[in-house]
């Protein structure tokens, strides 16, 4: 009876100890690096471009020498519902996913917080940031949203935009009071936002 309570017990322990190899294996297979969610980042913005492109080779081109301000608002007011019409289930996160957002949260914080990031801070909130009450147009925070070529586009401190990906030129970070935008600036359209970053 002895013999098999030990025996009992030997199993019970054996199978506590690999639980717990188990869960740490998961646990470090989950964790993320910084390089991972750069590349990860990256890739998310790759498969926007290629949606664009394909959105792009869909309508009128406008000749590049044009002038015809009527006409460039209307190529990206074209722009913009065709890249809608290709992604048209698109929610917050689809290009700044959990872990992504970790990573520009952290990065933003670095830069904004303390006596070092005070000037960064002010001009992000400060004057020239198109918050809602103080622009001509309102700016309605949402994915596949037309930002208003009315309202103005708020400064990025050269410390933080230095510190987050490089963007293709076709894309921008921008801010609308707290919240980080990814604007498309050809078609005018918010790709994805990152609420209260600041």
């Amino acid at each position: 009876m002895r013999t098999h309570l030990t025996g009992t017990k030997a199993i019970t322990a054996t199978m506590f100890i690999f639980v717990l190899i188990t869960s740490a294996c998961v646990g470090s297979s989950q964790a993320t690096s910084p390089q991972a969610e750069s590349k990860e980042f990256n890739d998310r913005i790759n498969k926007y471009m290629e949606i664009q492109k394909k959105a792009a080779g869909s309508i009128p081109s406008v000749p590049k020498e044009t002038s015809d301000a009527a006409l460039i608002a209307k190529h990206q007011q074209d722009l913009a519902a065709a890249i809608r019409a290709h992604r048209p289930k698109a929610l917050v996160g689809e290009v700044f996913s959990p872990p992504v957002r970790q990573m520009f949260v952290a990065t933003i914080k670095q830069k904004t917080e303390g006596k070092d990031g005070a000037a960064a801070r002010t001009t992000i909130l400060g004057e020239g940031n198109p918050k809602s009450s103080e622009s001509p147009a309102e700016i309605k925070i949402a994915v596949n949203s037309t930002y208003p070529s009315t309202a103005p586009l708020s400064t990025v401190p050269p410390s933080v935009l230095m510190a987050l990906p490089p963007l293709p030129k076709e894309l921008q970070y921008r801010f609308v009071g707290r919240n980080l935008i990814l604007l498309d600036t050809e078609a005018n359209l918010i790709v994805d936002f990152i609420p209260d970053v600041v």
